[in-house]
């Protein structure tokens, strides 16, 4: 039981790459070039990882908590 907890931690490769985009300066209105994602669906991953993660912020903070994670 406790591996699925851990597994529901974990963040699935499409937001992994967000993160990563965002990590190296790609600014939001230029992520639909780099995924195949519109932009309201770029929004809803990154609203549910900061749910998910308890992360209350900007994007920023979600970047921060993203390396304290070792994700990027």
């Amino acid at each position: 039981m406790e591996k699925n907890k851990e597994s529901s931690k974990e963040i699935d490769q499409v937001d992994l790459k967000i993160i990563q985009l965002l990590a190296s300066g790609v600014r939001n209105k230029n992520l639909t070039q780099h995924l195949f994602l519109s932009n309201s669906a770029i929004e809803k991953r990154k609203k549910r990882l900061k749910t998910k993660h308890n992360i209350v912020g900007n994007d920023e903070d979600l970047l921060n908590e993203a390396r304290k994670k070792g994700w990027i």
